[in-house]
């Protein structure tokens, strides 16, 4: 009768679920196969086998994409760090790249390795200003004890290359062979102003401070260059433009003023380039009134 019973309980159960109770399950280790006990009306036991174990078959489904407001912070401190990297590629005294707006923008979490940003963004030049391109843009904030910058990679970076302008030319020759070195302060003064012979390096300011910015930018800062406390040109070599810089940078989220020194050379042939930076102590400055 009981093997009787245990053969007519499996067929059964093909079709039909006991309709017994569970009983309290026994513990199961980790790991292990879980393992349902069910009584059935006619004392016998049937055991069904499940392929998941038992912290797979409890644990909840996790979420690691979410969509997020692209007028929001969080957007729009990860299309600065693409604008951070656009200037250390393509940027010159005479041009600047940034962004118009954020049109989509999503995360994905990497777990351990990080924070990945998913947007679609318009980036403006400011040598075409009428003209904007839409592009795709990806940045991985890295996760760890260090501090390690952002990995950015856009779309339409390789679009964005452009020759020299006759303006860059004009501008290095009348620099390079100068008699007397350029040197100046407070750039802008406390009134906003710049002096136009001064524009080509506040705007070169911008320009090396994006090599800082984005080596120091995190999921808690957005950078701005605020002013350039005090420029000096050195010695050309090798073909380069030499200034030193010491710059303000205005951390939007902390509102904190952070000083740095810069070497910075530049060339229409090289680009610009930063060879040494240093974070000098923090002092009580205030950006210049706008």
């Amino acid at each position: 009768m009981n093997w009787f019973c245990f053969v007519w309980t499996v067929l059964f159960s093909m079709v039909w679920q006991c309709p017994a109770a569970p009983s309290t399950p026994s513990p199961t280790a980790p790991g292990s196969t879980a393992q349902d006990e069910v009584e059935c009306p006619s004392n016998c036991v049937l055991l069904i086998y499940s392929n998941r174990s038992t912290s797979e078959a409890q644990d909840p489904l996790v979420m690691t994409s979410t969509e997020l407001n692209p007028d929001h912070y969080e957007a729009q401190r990860a299309a600065h760090a693409v604008r951070y990297y656009l200037n250390t590629l393509y940027g010159t005294p005479f041009r600047q790249l940034s962004f118009s707006k954020v049109h989509q923008a999503r995360t994905e979490d990497l777990g351990e390795a990080g924070m990945k940003y998913l947007l679609e963004i318009s980036v403006k030049d400011s040598l075409n200003k009428s003209s904007e391109k839409l592009c795709s843009a990806e940045v991985v904030y890295p996760r760890g004890e260090t501090q390690q910058p952002p990995k950015v990679q856009i779309s339409c970076a390789a679009s964005l290359q452009l020759n020299t302008s006759a303006e860059e030319e004009d501008f290095y020759k009348r620099y390079s062979a100068a008699d007397s070195a350029v040197s100046g302060k407070d750039i802008p003064d406390s009134y906003g102003h710049v002096d136009p012979e001064m524009v080509p390096f506040w705007k070169l300011a911008g320009v090396a401070s994006t090599f800082i910015m984005l080596n120091e930018s995190n999921e808690n800062t957005l950078y701005n260059l605020a002013q350039v406390a005090k420029i000096t040109q050195l010695e050309s070599q090798n073909g380069q433009l030499r200034l030193e810089y010491v710059v303000l940078l205005h951390d939007m989220i902390s509102q904190e003023i952070i000083r740095w020194k810069m070497l910075v050379s530049w060339s229409p042939a090289e680009g610009v380039k930063v060879s040494d930076t240093q974070l000098l102590p923090k002092c009580h400055c205030k950006p210049p009134t706008p």
